[in-house]
C-alpha cells in the first residue's frame, strides 16, 4: 500500500535560490549564502549560526529585506521563519517567482 502524499502547507512557493545576501543579529552582521527561500521562509547558510529563537533581519539583492526568526539548524544552515507584512509577502512572491523562471540565476563558484 502506497502512503498517501502529503499536501503542502506552505502559503508561498520555495524556490532553490543561490543568492548571496546579509543577515543581521545580534552582534553579527554577516554575509551570507541563500539556498532556499519564499516570502515567508529563508534556508540560510551563515557563520556563526544564530541561536534559536534569535530575531535576525534579512537582506537578499533582488528580492529585499525582511525580519525574521531563526527555528531551526540544519548543518552549517538555519531556517528561518520571516514575518513580512502582507504587501511585502505578495511583493517578494512576484519578486521570487520572476527568480524561480530566470535564465540567468547560476550561483558563481564559492
Amino acid at each position: 500500500m502506497k502512503s498517501p502524499v502529503k499536501p503542502d502547507r506552505r502559503r508561498r512557493k520555495r524556490i532553490a535560490t543561490a543568492i548571496s545576501g546579509r543577515i543581521v543579529y545580534p552582534g553579527v552582521d554577516a554575509e551570507c549564502w541563500v539556498n532556499q527561500m519564499s516570502a515567508t521562509s529563508a534556508l540560510v547558510e551563515v557563520l556563526p549560526l544564530p541561536a534559536l529563537d534569535t530575531p535576525v533581519a534579512l537582506d537578499v539583492p533582488g528580492i529585499g529585506f525582511s525580519r525574521g526568526i531563526t527555528v531551526r539548524h540544519t548543518g552549517s544552515h538555519v531556517c528561518i521563519r520571516l514575518t513580512p507584512s502582507l504587501r511585502k509577502e505578495q511583493a517578494m512572491d512576484d519578486r521570487l517567482s520572476e527568480h524561480g523562471t530566470s535564465k540567468d540565476r547560476d550561483a558563481p563558484p564559492r
